[in-house]
């Protein structure tokens, strides 16, 4: 019997540490997006879920240092925001954690979608901002919980949930 070359009999492994990741990371991001969402709100269990899965990969990947580089780059970045004013603490955990699942190889894809995506959402809501306030967007009869809430933040002062666009950018770095 022939010996399998060691890139080859390796590719079932590198296939798995690449994808899963991305099999768990995709519905811990997807709940922290509905949240986000519907409440503001990026549950502290997804964040640290997220940072456990990344630290994971990057150990199966060997790759550690350069991860935690990155996270902590993204941490600090995220907190300097959320000190400003301009992202909730939420936002910062979660960049954190985004940035501890894509690491370095991931880094450049992951900042630009985010920053495009959240570019592309913020310009959406404050487009909305002025038809709302002025009466000319009525909501239909029974809209969801979630609708009526966005609606009246609208109205209000319009917060953007930026957990979309790192969750994009969390998902194209990797």
């Amino acid at each position: 019997m022939a010996m399998l070359p060691l890139s080859v009999a390796a590719l079932p492994l590198a296939c798995a540490v690449s994808v899963l990741p991305l099999l768990c990371a995709a519905p811990v991001l997807m709940a922290a997006c509905v949240s986000d969402v519907r409440r503001r709100i990026i549950p502290d269990w997804s964040v640290l879920a997220l940072a456990a899965i990344g630290i994971g990969a990057a150990v199966l990947g060997g790759s550690l240092a350069a991860h935690l580089a990155v996270g902590g780059l993204c941490l600090l970045t995220g907190g300097l925001l959320a000190i400003s004013g301009l992202w909730g603490w939420g936002d910062a955990k979660l960049l954190g954690a985004s940035g501890l699942l894509v690491g370095l190889d991931g880094l450049v894809p992951f900042a630009n979608v985010m920053v495009l995506t959240g570019a592309g959402l913020a310009l959406l809501l404050i487009s909305l901002r002025r038809p709302v306030r002025a009466g000319r967007l009525p909501l239909p009869p029974g809209a969801p919980r979630w609708l009526v809430a966005e609606h009246r933040r609208l109205r209000a002062a319009p917060s953007v949930p930026y957990g979309l666009a790192i969750a994009a950018g969390t998902l194209a770095g990797m």
